[in-house]
């Protein structure tokens, strides 16, 4: 499908040595590989049961801190899950490799949060202290991040309520993942979040959900996930990226489900 050209603002720049981070499938994000010279912390907002991108960028580069912030997550989350996948292999509606991997996940993210360098904070994150149990950015970059930080956001449409913090920290951000979700709801909202994050950063990849398809009545995807880097390590040239997905590094994130193909309009 060629997307409509009111969204060319969306259309990355072409970085040369884009690289995937995390798993194939849900959680694993394409990243420009020289910004990670100017990356030393990792915050993560809303982890859920997937830490494969914070244990795979921690493997590549020598990070200080890891800062995982969710209030949602406990053992039981990752209990349900085998639960569930077990049930499917029983009764023969999922591969075992399913109901084995959801094990190997849990005891990954057991050990993982174990690591000197990385914290499990259960707290949620929003744009001012509304109660005692949250926390903004602001006080996120007051734990000894003065600079040099990667973060990662994926919670659940409450990313839009933060993007002015984002903005008012972006000298702090080298590298940003933002999943932007119900945004056909929103459409607005969605389009001004990102006009305003590009004024301090650069789109380098744009991802969909496929967890649903098109309707009839939308013009867009529903789910997206961006990635971005700050305009002052931007080492790379005008030129556009309009076709996607790109093979070898793209994958859906439902595998069973149909795959988007999209293209911008060039100006």
């Amino acid at each position: 499908m060629i997307l409509n050209s009111k969204y060319n603002f969306l259309c990355p720049y072409k970085v040369k040595n884009l690289i995937r981070i995390g798993r194939e499938f849900d959680g694993g994000y394409l990243i420009c590989e020289d910004s990670l010279k100017h990356v030393k912390n990792l915050i993560t907002l809303g982890v859920g049961d997937d830490t494969s991108f914070e244990r795979d960028l921690n493997n590549r580069i020598k990070l200080n801190k890891i800062l995982l912030f969710d209030y949602t997550i406990n053992n039981y989350l990752f209990v349900k899950i085998i639960l569930k996948y077990f049930r499917r292999f029983i009764t023969f509606r999922s591969p075992l490799k399913n109901f084995t991997y959801s094990i190997k996940n849990f005891f990954d993210f057991l050990n993982f949060i174990k690591k000197p360098n990385v914290s499990l904070l259960k707290l949620r994150v929003v744009s001012h202290i509304r109660e005692k149990i949250d926390i903004n950015l602001k006080k996120i970059f007051e734990m000894h991040l003065n600079e040099k930080n990667f973060l990662k956001i994926d919670i659940e449409g409450g990313e839009y309520e933060i993007i002015e913090d984002i903005i008012d920290h972006s000298q702090k951000i080298s590298v940003l993942i933002i999943e932007f979700h119900w945004i056909n709801r929103q459409k607005e909202k969605f389009i001004n979040s990102v006009e305003k994050l590009k004024e301090k950063f650069d789109i380098i990849h744009i991802h969909p959900n496929n967890y649903k398809q098109i309707q009839n009545d939308e013009d867009f995807f529903d789910v997206v996930e961006l990635s971005f880097v700050n305009k002052s390590i931007n080492s790379f040239n005008n030129e556009k990226r309009y076709n996607f997905p790109i093979d070898g590094l793209d994958f859906d994130c439902f595998p069973n489900h149909k795959s988007f193909i999209f293209s911008f309009q060039k100006d």
